[in-house]
C-alpha cells in the first residue's frame, strides 16, 4: 500500500532491505532508513538548534564589532587624535555603523579593550564545558533530558543576554549560553544519527550540518537591521521560544533505550516511527528484545552507568578516542587558519560572515557526497591535504591578491567539510552507551585547538611565512592520523563498548 505523502516508501523499504542484508540492522527494517520520521524530526529540531546554535556562538561578530574611538573630555589642551589613549579621558566618542555596541556600552577600548574579546572567550569555555557535561548527561540519563535541558537553558539565557546591565552579568551569560550550544550540537547530531540507516547517514549528516553555516548566513539580516547590540541579541532570541514544542514532540533515542534495557519504551518510539513511515508496527517490543539479545551478553546489556573511562575499554576504542581527540583538535587550528585569511578579505562584516556560511555549505555538500563514495576515511585524508596545500599557498606575496583569494575560499571549505564528516565520523567509531561522551571529549580538544590557534597566527612578528607553514603542517598530521581509523561507510552503529 502506498503512503500519501512524506517520502516514497517502495524507495525506503527498498534501501532498508539493502541495509539488513548487508548490516543486519533490524531496528532500520521495523521503523525504515530514512522517512517520514525522521525527516520531521530533522526540520523540527536539528534544523531549528543548529541555526541558533550559529547565532549564539558567531553573533559576537556584531555584537563587539570593529569600532573607532576617540576621547571627547580631557584636560589636554593640544589637538585630540582619533584612536588614541589618554589617561585623564572621562568620555570616548564611537564611531561604527552600528548605533550601540557593547564596546560603547561599557568603554572597552584601552585599558578595557580586552575586555570585549574576552566575553567570546567565555562563550568557547563555556562549549568547552558544555561539551563534557551535556555529552555524559546525554549517554547516562538519555538523549531527550540533556537536548530539553540544553534547549531550555538556551532559552532563558538568551533572553536574559539583550537585558544585562553590567558588562560581567553579560560576559557570565555569555559563558553559559556557550555550554548550551554545545548541549544543542552534540545531542542533536547523535539523536539523528541514531534514528537513521546506515545507507542514508550522509544524508541526514548533511541535513543535520547544513543548517549551522545557513544561520551564519542569515545572521547578517538580523544585524542590518537590528543595529543595537541588545535589539540583535533580543532578534535572534526570540526564535528560541520554539524550543517549548519539545517537551511534547521530542523522543527518546530507541537504540540508547534498548542500550539501557528499556524495551517497552524503545517499542512505543519505534512503534510512533513505524505509523510516521507507513510501515507495520505489530510486535515493536518483540523487535527491541531481539536487537537487545543479539547486541552483548546478558552482564553487558545491563551496563547503564557508563563514564568516560569507558572510552578506553578495549584496545580498539582506546585508539578510536585518540585518534578522534587529536583530529578534532587539529581541526580546531585549521578551521581557524583557513578563516583567518577569509575574514580578512573584507571591510564589511555583513558580506564577510554572509561569504563565508555560502562556502562552507559548499564544502560540507561536497563532503558529504564524498563520504557516500568513497568512504568516511578517504574524505577526511582528501580534505586535510587540499586544505593543507590552500592554506600554504597562502604566504604568496601579498599582491597575488586573487590566488591568496581563491585558496582562502577553498581552505575554508575543505575545513568546513572535515569537520562536518568528523562529526559523522566519531558517532560512528563508538557505541551507544558512549556515544555523546565521545563527542564530547573530541569537541572539548577541539576548542582547545581553535583557542592555540590566534597564537599561531600570531607568529607573523617572527616571519611573514611562519602562519601558513603552520596551518599548512598541522592538517598533514591529520591526515596520517586517519590511516590509524577503520572506515566506517555503511556500517550499523554499535551499542555497547564490547
Amino acid at each position: 500500500m502506498e503512503s500519501n505523502g512524506g517520502p516514497n516508501d517502495n524507495t525506503v523499504s527498498k534501501d532498508t532491505n539493502t541495509d539488513i542484508k548487508k548490516d543486519d540492522d533490524k531496528m532500520v527494517n521495523a521503523i525504515g532508513a530514512l522517512g517520514r520520521w525522521q525527516i520531521i524530526l530533522c526540520v523540527t529540531i536539528a534544523v531549528p538548534t543548529k541555526i541558533s546554535a550559529a547565532w549564539q556562538q558567531l553573533g559576537i561578530v556584531f555584537v563587539a564589532p570593529a569600532t573607532s574611538f576617540q576621547c571627547t573630555e580631557t584636560n589636554l589642551t593640544d589637538s585630540i587624535q582619533p584612536a588614541t589613549c589618554y589617561r585623564d579621558c572621562a568620555k570616548y566618542e564611537y564611531f561604527t555603523e552600528f548605533e550601540n555596541t557593547i564596546i560603547s556600552e561599557w568603554d572597552l577600548v584601552c585599558e578595557r579593550a580586552w575586555m570585549a574579546n574576552f566575553t567570546q572567550m567565555l562563550c568557547m569555555a563555556g562549549v568547552l564545558i558544555g561539551s563534557v557535561v551535556f555529552g555524559f548527561i546525554a549517554d547516562r540519563y538519555g538523549r531527550r533530558p540533556a537536548l530539553l535541558i540544553s534547549c531550555l537553558l538556551q532559552l532563558v539565557t538568551t533572553f536574559i543576554e539583550p537585558f544585562s546591565t553590567s558588562y560581567w552579568m553579560f560576559a557570565i551569560t555569555r559563558f553559559f549560553i556557550g555550554t548550551t550550544v554545545a548541549g544543542v550540537l552534540l545531542c542533536t547530531y547523535s539523536l539523528m544519527m541514531e534514528i537513521t540507516g546506515p545507507r542514508k547517514r550522509e544524508l541526514m549528516g548533511w541535513l543535520c550540518t547544513v543548517p549551522y553555516p545557513l544561520g551564519q548566513v542569515l545572521m547578517p539580516l538580523f544585524a542590518y537591521y537590528l543595529r543595537s547590540w541588545n535589539k540583535f541579541c533580543l532578534g535572534i532570541a526570540i526564535p528560541n521560544l520554539f524550543y517549548l514544542v519539545y517537551y511534547f514532540a521530542l523522543p527518546e533515542s530507541p537504540k540508547w533505550l534498548i542500550a539501557q534495557g528499556r524495551l517497552e519504551d524503545a517499542g512505543k518510539v519505534m512503534t510512533q516511527a513505524a505509523q510516521w513511515n507507513n510501515r507495520p508496527t505489530e510486535n515493536m517490543v518483540d523487535v527491541a528484545k531481539s536487537i537487545a539479545s543479539e547486541n552483548v551478553d546478558t552482564k553487558e546489556s545491563q551496563q547503564d552507568k557508563a563514564n568516560y573511562m569507558d572510552l578506553f575499554g578495549t584496545r580498539r576504542l582506546a585508539i578510536n578516542t585518540v585518534c578522534s581527540c587529536t583530529i578534532w583538535f587539529i581541526l580546531g587550528i585549521s578551521f581557524f587558519g583557513s578563516n583567518q585569511y577569509i575574514g580578512q578579505t573584507s571591510s564589511n562584516p555583513f558580506v564577510t560572515v554572509a561569504l563565508a556560511g555560502v562556502l562552507q555549505i559548499s564544502g560540507i555538500t561536497l563532503t558529504a557526497f564524498l563520504c557516500k563514495v568513497i568512504g568516511r576515511k578517504a574524505t577526511m585524508i582528501s580534505a586535510f591535504v587540499v586544505c593543507a596545500v590552500s592554506n600554504a599557498c597562502l604566504a604568496v606575496p601579498p599582491e597575488w591578491y586573487y590566488v591568496r583569494l581563491v585558496m582562502g575560499i577553498i581552505g575554508v571549505g575543505c575545513a568546513a567539510g572535515a569537520f562536518a564528516s568528523m562529526y559523522m565520523y566519531t558517532s560512528e567509531l563508538f557505541p551507544t552507551v558512549t556515544r555523546n561522551m565521545a563527542m564530547g571529549a573530541s569537541s572539548t580538544i577541539s576548542r582547545v585547538g581553535s583557542m592555540l590557534a590566534p597564537y599561531v597566527a600570531g607568529l607573523t612578528t617572527v616571519a611573514l611565512w611562519l602562519p601558513p607553514a603552520a596551518f599548512a603542517v598541522v592538517p598533514v598530521l591529520g591526515a596520517l592520523t586517519c590511516l590509524f581509523l577503520p572506515e566506517t561507510k555503511g556500517k550499523k552503529l554499535a551499542d555497547h563498548v564490547a
